[in-house]
């Protein structure tokens, strides 16, 4: 007789709360739900963002153990990142009494359960919606869920509370950089800036402004590069300062449908920036995309995204695919959804700091360790 099938949820969790994910892996172990949590369940020899990426594609949903750790590791919002591009629910199980901050985005609109009492009964929500999401029916000699008892006007209030804490934490993002980020990387960042201010300068100076000329001082590539997932890229225009001459130009997941070329054509009548993004603002589709093709700070900006996110290719070598996706997804959850150019400017600066911030931590790992990746 064939074994019914078992759901199996990805657990996100920061590792100081390891044994936490290994206790609450047995306690739904009893309700027939399987549990997938790295690093345990890494292969040998296989490549970690590779395995997080289809762990949480093929599990039914991701259950995170919220906690004010987990609420500022990047990593932990990269996996719900992934897990929003991959359309999986996320259950977020909250360890501490505390209300989102960095991930209040992600789960603004996710039903709350609570590990602070009656852990038995927690359990049996998240198998029984594990269950749900794989569209099983829970084994017979599972335990079952108890009734939810009617919640006190209290309760209530604190979970309204909460919600509300959520959606105005995910309503107001800091304007300012992370306190986390590193004097050297805001030094980069106010390099790559002052980059692109001087793209301007040689592109306002004329139309018989070289291609060449611009390319240069932006670090942009002229030709366009192959979308992610193709497996062609172009070499790079120029070779930044933490490249390498042989590693091969990133795809850039920010440009336009059809073409990443900067467009260098008046277009239409209408209002158009005079400093060209990487895509061809003839073909802007979204209304982020025309946000951009009309306002020259966030043109530069989408510039300068495309040096951030290029340089980081270039040294992540083995986590590109991890890369692309995210930046896609990215771009989809999170630039495209901002009503105005207010809140473009906002992430895209939030964004290009975190691209710069990691190819800093990557290169400083790999001058400590050269023999690491």
């Amino acid at each position: 007789m064939e074994e019914p099938k078992r759901p199996k949820l990805f657990v996100s969790h920061h590792s100081s709360k390891y044994e936490v994910a290994l206790h609450v892996e047995k306690a739904l172990a009893r309700h027939g739900v399987d549990c997938w949590i790295a690093p345990r369940d890494v292969g040998p020899g296989e490549a970690f963002d590779t395995a997080i990426m289809k762990a949480i594609r093929d599990c039914a949903g991701v259950l995170l153990l919220f906690c004010s750790h987990s609420d500022k590791s990047p990593h932990v919002k990269r996996e719900l990142i992934l897990a929003d591009s991959a359309h999986k629910a996320i259950i977020p199980l909250r360890l501490e009494e505390i209300v989102p901050d960095d991930l209040a985005y992600h789960l603004a609109s996710a039903q709350w359960i609570d590990w602070l009492e009656k852990r038995d009964d927690s359990i049996a929500r998240i198998a029984a919606k594990a269950h749900q999401l794989a569209g099983l029916t829970p084994p017979a000699d599972a335990a079952p869920a108890a009734p939810a008892p009617a919640p006190s006007p209290s309760v209530t209030a604190a979970a309204d509370d909460l919600h509300a804490a959520i959606l105005s934490q995910a309503a107001e993002a800091p304007a300012a950089a992370p306190a986390s980020v590193s004097v050297r990387t805001l030094i980069m960042v106010g390099l790559g800036l002052a980059v692109a201010v001087l793209a301007a300068m040689l592109f306002m100076r004329g139309g018989d402004t070289p291609k060449a000329e611009v390319a240069a001082a932006t670090d942009a590539p002229v030709a366009a590069t192959a979308a992610p997932g193709t497996g062609a890229a172009a070499p790079p225009a120029s070779a930044g300062p933490d490249t390498q001459a042989a590693s091969p130009a990133a795809p850039l997941p920010d440009a336009g449908p059809d073409t990443a070329a900067p467009a260098d054509t008046a277009g239409p009548a209408t209002a158009r920036a005079k400093i060209p993004p990487t895509f061809n603002c003839d073909k802007a589709g979204t209304n982020s995309e025309k946000l951009i093709c009309a306002s020259d700070e966030l043109a530069a900006l989408d510039r300068e995204m495309a040096r951030a996110y290029r340089q980081l290719f270039n040294v992540a070598v083995k986590r590109r695919e991890l890369l692309a996706t995210e930046q896609r997804a990215w771009r989809l959850s999170v630039r495209d959804a901002c009503p105005d150019e207010a809140c473009m400017t906002r992430v895209m600066r939030q964004r290009i700091v975190v691209l710069d911030e990691r190819r800093t931590e990557i290169l400083q790992n790999r001058a400590s360790a050269p023999a690491a990746e």
